[in-house]
């Protein structure tokens, strides 16, 4: 099995994330045979329902204002936090602490907020680049959900899931083909009455969690399998399998979970699954504790080169146990195999030095910049870039240590929503 690394998901970064070790091209390279559509930030159901119903409505209210849309959809997904926060009590979208503190405040003012495009009514500090439109749409796109091009417009099979599930949903409140909701989407501003009323229980009706299989099946085929251009090829869909046949209850994977994960798809003979799933936690087993190690470096600005190692030593051994033989061969280039014998082997002294070797390449990949960290002649560490101090671990919180996604909790958390998983 030969590992594909290609240019940098910009659909995987992992938001306020520096990776000075450039670690996320890597794990999400290694996780992409495997999730081809997901995203980090891509773990919530109820998000791809919002951007699908709400790109409808925009496509409704914008008729042939197309430079509209954006506008209709914002005050859309703030419609639908409001009523998610207030009815459904969910606290999982993006916005959330906003939609809160304003939903507190209208408290007082006969519970109406007021919804627009404007930045004073966003929901976030860019709702447009940081809401559903910005992270949610490329993945609905790999998923068979958006159609290409812009504005973003829905496929038809999307299109025709929309009109025959959600919006029959919404008429209870909004009228006809919720002619009175596009009516009022249209307009630069909305007052929108939080109290208990038909038309918040039409919206909240769209999330509720007693799915029909009508959804189960569409999200499922979507979502979880990849859809139409799966990318991987069903192996997606074979790891959904085995997810479901071993559901896990932590927010995070972890190694003997992944290990049983990869014996099961072996007794099953899907040798492309075990494979690919060892290479996971083959990169992990090295990825985790080079970068930890590294944000620790960071804060050691000035220490020369024999105390960080004497320190080293102390917290991890003569040796790091933990690192996956098979790693050397699964990681790319020519600094992440190294990094991975330093730290298999104990040399200490080669694993700082490579470090900030890999850092010194990121930044020249980056566009020039200067190391954030070079050890220097005199074999002290001079550090530029000083991010908040960080502890060391020891060598037994290493062996049991998970840092990096690799896209499953949000395959586990789609699992998890249409019922048919354990989160």
């Amino acid at each position: 099995m030969v590992l594909f690394l290609t240019d940098l998901d910009s659909r995987a970064r992992v938001k306020g994330s520096r990776d000075g070790l450039g670690a996320q091209a890597v794990w999400s390279a290694t996780g992409r045979p495997l999730i081809g559509n997901l995203t980090t930030v891509t773990d919530s159901l109820p998000g791809f329902t919002t951007l699908l119903v709400g790109l409808r409505l925009a496509e409704l209210a914008s008729a042939d204002e197309l430079d509209n849309t954006t506008n209709v959809f914002l005050i859309w997904e703030q419609m639908a936090a409001y009523v998610r926060h207030v009815i459904r009590e969910d606290r999982g979208f993006f916005g959330q602490q906003r939609i809160a503190a304003r939903t507190a405040k209208a408290g007082g003012n006969g519970g109406k907020v007021h919804l627009s495009a404007q930045p004073e009514h966003q929901i976030l500090s860019n709702q447009r680049t940081d809401g559903l439109l910005g992270n949610y749409t490329a993945p609905a796109r790999a998923s068979g959900l958006v159609a290409p091009g812009s504005p973003a417009r829905l496929t038809p099979e999307a299109l025709a899931f929309v009109d025959t599930v959600y919006i029959p949903r919404l008429e209870s409140g909004w009228g006809h083909d919720a002619r009175h909701l596009v009516r009022e989407l249209r307009r630069d501003r909305i007052v929108f009455d939080l109290g208990a009323n038909q038309k918040c229980e039409s919206v909240a009706s769209i999330f509720s969690p007693a799915m029909s299989q009508q959804e189960v099946d569409f999200y499922r085929y979507h979502l979880v399998e990849g859809g139409p251009v799966d990318p991987t090829e069903g192996r997606q869909r074979k790891l959904a399998t085995l997810f479901e046949a071993r559901p896990y209850k932590s927010a995070w994977p972890s190694r003997p979970y992944l290990m049983a994960i990869a014996d099961d798809a072996e007794s099953r003979g899907w040798s492309d699954i075990a494979d690919l799933v060892r290479r996971v936690m083959a990169c992990e087993s090295v990825l985790a504790p080079a970068s930890l190690l590294f944000n620790y470096l960071l804060g050691r600005n000035g220490a020369h080169l024999d105390t960080v190692v004497a320190d080293l030593r102390s917290s991890w051994g003569d040796r790091l146990d933990s690192i996956d033989p098979l790693a050397v061969s699964a990681l790319p280039g020519q600094e992440w195999p190294r990094i991975a014998e330093a730290l298999a082997h104990g040399n200490y002294p080669q694993l700082v030095r490579t470090l900030a070797e890999r850092n010194a390449t990121v930044m020249r990949e980056r566009g020039g910049a200067l190391a954030w960290l070079e050890v220097t002649e005199q074999d002290q560490l001079r550090v530029r870039f000083r991010d908040e101090p960080a502890d060391l671990p020891t060598g037994d919180e290493i062996r049991k240590l998970w840092w990096f996604p690799y896209f499953i909790p949000s395959l586990v958390s789609m699992l998890a929503a249409i019922g048919k998983g354990d989160a």
